[in-house]
């Protein structure tokens, strides 16, 4: 996980914060509009920092990346970057990590990242979220490859519905509660590490040593591979 130390590091810095060493939120809101527009990129790797707030992607961008997000704090101003190296579009939306440690604000906290992705290219989508609820909707997407790591706070992962490619997934599941929801009619294998939390694998086969498969997975021409650390909170991996 690419991002583990500096989700680890917001999450905690965030439950200092709210325990009363933080400085108390004033500031006025404030709505930045989103977009990446569309070049000559034949894939596309983008990457979303979140240190606290509310997270939620969807398709339907008409450009690479569209969407808006309000937040009422300076420090939280997202800053987004973008190039073209070859073929490959790389994004990075993010906010001053330096800054969110430092100086977490809390009190009437606001931070609403609201996403949508195009579903035109491949993408490799890269997300490190601190303390904050994330709903990633991913179905219609052509993901070439997932990479998620998550802090203090609930999350859901939507990877059902149909896919035509195989893909890698990797997941580090912080505290609280994670929902994964993965198709029953594509191959999916779960190659889970043990954590102090529970985990639950909804009409999952087990294959032992943290291994599960569905039951479409051994004539499956087209797998997700999904490697995940379970953390301490609660995950649930079901079916759609």
């Amino acid at each position: 996980m690419k991002k583990r130390i500096f989700a680890g590091v917001l999450a905690v810095s965030m439950l200092i914060g709210v325990s009363g060493c933080g400085i108390f939120a004033n500031g006025s809101d404030e709505n930045e509009k989103v977009m990446i527009e569309k070049d000559k990129a034949k894939e596309l790797q983008l990457e979303l920092n979140l240190g606290a707030g509310e997270l939620k992607v969807e398709k339907g961008a008409n450009e690479w990346v569209e969407g808006s997000i309000d937040y009422n704090q300076d420090k939280l101003k997202p800053e987004v970057s973008y190039k073209l190296k070859g073929d490959k579009g790389i994004g990075v939306i993010e906010q001053d990590k330096k800054g969110l440690v430092d100086n977490i604000k809390i009190g009437e906290l606001k931070n609403e990242w609201n996403l949508t992705l195009t579903d035109e290219i491949p993408l490799d989508l890269r997300v490190n979220s601190g303390a904050s609820e994330t709903n990633l909707d991913l179905k219609g997407l052509l993901i070439k490859e997932l990479d998620v790591n998550a802090g203090v706070g609930d999350i859901t992962i939507d990877l059902g519905g149909n896919w035509d490619k195989s893909f890698d997934a990797a997941l580090a599941l912080g505290v609280g509660k994670s929902t994964i929801i993965l198709p029953k009619d594509v191959g999916v294998k779960i190659k889970a590490s043990k954590g102090i939390g529970t985990a639950d694998f909804v009409d999952f086969i087990s294959k032992g040593n943290g291994v599960y498969v569905n039951e479409a997975y051994e004539d499956a021409e087209v797998v997700i591979n999904l490697t995940t650390d379970l953390g301490v909170g609660e995950a649930v991996f079901k079916l759609e």
